[in-house]
C-alpha cells in the first residue's frame, strides 16, 4: 500500500529558511527537534539540509558526501538513476569541475516525517555558478549561469538514503549559449549505443504512471496539498483546466522550466496546457506531498509527480515524433487561505527532449 505522508508544524520544531539571510540559518542553535542518530550539530532537519548544502558545495568538502548519503543510496533523475555515494562523490567534483565557483541559494526547504525519524525533505535551490571547466557540454564557455534545482531527499540517521533530482538543465544549456535540441540529439545518440536494458526503468516508470500508481496515498481533505493535488490531477487527468485554475489566486504568478512566467488563471492553464496538449492520453500521478508554515499565515507545500504520455501533435516541441515520454516534476506552491499565491515547477526539459529525439529509450 502507498505509504501516507504526516505533517508536523514547522513553525514550532523546524522552521522555514524563507526570507531568512543564510547568516541566520547556519547561526548554531541547540536541537530543537527529535533527530534520532543525527550529527549533534543540526538543530532540526531544516538545518541539516540547509547546513550539510552548504558545508560540501560553499565549503567545498564534498568527502562530507559519504557521511551524509548511505553506501547504496538511490537518486532518480530523468536523465536516469544513479546509485551509491560514491557516484554522487564523483558527480559533485565533476560538476565544481566545471562551476568551481557554484554557490547554491536555498530558497525553502518543505518537509514531512513520513514515519516516526524518517524525514522528506524537498529543498528549493537557485544556483549560481560561471561555466569555468570542460564538461560533457562541451568546452568551457566562460559564461554565468542561474538555474534552479529541486532536490526530494529522503533521510534517516544523518544520511540521505533516496533522492528525487529535478533541474532546470534546458535553460542552463542556453545560459551557456548552446541550443538545447543541439545538444539532446548528441545525448540521445549516446544512449543509443548502450545497452536496451540499461533504459528499462523508463518504461517501468511509464507504465506505473500508466496504471495510476502513485507512490504515496492521496492527502486527507484537511490537509494543505489536497488543493495544488486536486488542481494539478483534474487539469491534466480530466482536462477540466478552468475547474483546476479556480483553485488559483487571480493574482498567482509561476515559475517554470525554460524561463517561462506566467500570471494569473489563464497563464497557469497556457503553461499546463503547453506541456500536455501535445500528448495522447496524459496521465500525472503526485508521488509525494508535503506541508510546512511560512511567515505572515502562509503555508508552502511540495508536491513530486510523474506525468507520462505519447508526443502525438505539434506545439512547444515541436512536431510529433510518436514517442512516449515520461516527465519527472516538483512543484513548490505558496499558498493562503486555500488559494495558492506562487507556484515554482522544476523539471529536466532538456531530458524531455533527449527523448524526443530518441535518447533513453525511447
Amino acid at each position: 500500500m502507498p505509504k501516507t505522508a504526516r505533517r508536523i508544524d514547522a513553525s514550532a520544531v523546524s522552521p522555514s529558511p524563507v526570507g531568512r539571510s543564510i547568516e541566520d540559518l547556519l547561526t548554531p542553535r541547540p536541537r530543537r527537534q527529535t533527530l534520532t542518530g543525527f550529527d549533534p550539530d543540526y538543530s532540526d532537519i531544516v538545518d541539516y539540509i540547509i547546513r550539510c548544502t552548504h558545508r560540501i558545495w560553499e565549503e567545498k568538502n564534498v568527502g562530507l558526501c559519504r557521511s551524509h548519503y548511505a553506501r547504496d543510496c538511490a537518486i532518480h533523475t530523468l536523465a536516469g538513476p544513479v546509485t551509491g555515494v560514491e557516484a554522487v562523490v564523483a558527480n559533485t567534483l565533476a560538476t565544481l569541475a566545471a562551476f568551481p565557483d557554484r554557490s547554491l541559494i536555498g530558497e525553502d526547504v518543505i518537509w514531512s516525517e513520513d514515519a516516526p525519524g524518517l524525514f522528506h525533505t524537498s529543498h528549493r535551490i537557485v544556483s549560481l555558478m560561471t561555466h569555468l571547466g570542460d564538461d560533457a557540454l562541451g568546452p568551457a564557455t566562460g559564461r554565468r549561469a542561474q538555474v534552479t534545482t529541486i532536490a526530494d531527499c529522503l533521510v534517516r540517521e544523518n544520511r540521505i538514503v533516496e533522492e528525487w533530482l529535478v533541474r532546470d538543465n534546458a535553460q542552463l544549456v542556453r545560459q551557456l549559449g548552446l541550443d538545447p535540441w543541439t545538444v539532446a540529439r548528441a545525448q540521445a545518440e549516446a544512449d543509443r549505443a548502450l545497452d536496451p536494458a540499461s533504459h528499462g526503468w523508463r518504461t517501468a516508470e511509464i507504465a506505473r504512471v500508466r496504471e495510476d500508481r502513485a507512490l504515496v496515498a492521496p492527502p486527507s481533505t484537511d490537509h494543505p496539498a489536497l488543493t495544488p493535488a486536486a488542481m494539478l490531477t483534474t487539469a491534466v487527468n480530466e482536462a477540466n483546466l478552468g475547474q483546476a485554475a479556480g483553485l488559483l489566486s487571480v493574482s498567482a504568478e509561476g515559475f517554470w522550466p525554460s524561463g517561462r512566467r506566467w500570471i494569473g488563471r489563464g497563464g497557469w492553464i497556457g503553461a499546463v496546457t503547453q506541456l500536455t496538449a501535445v500528448l495522447d492520453a496524459p496521465r500525472l500521478v503526485i508521488d509525494h506531498w508535503a506541508a510546512t508554515a511560512l511567515p505572515h499565515d502562509e503555508v508552502a507545500v511540495a508536491l513530486r509527480w510523474s506525468l507520462a504520455g505519447r508526443h502525438v501533435r505539434p506545439g512547444v516541441y515541436g512536431p510529433p515524433t510518436g514517442r512516449d515520454l515520461l516527465v519527472l516534476g516538483v512543484s513548490h506552491y505558496r499558498s493562503r487561505q486555500g488559494r495558492i499565491l506562487e507556484d515554482v515547477t522544476v523539471f529536466d526539459e532538456l531530458a524531455v527532449l533527449r527523448q524526443l529525439a530518441g535518447g533513453l529509450g525511447a
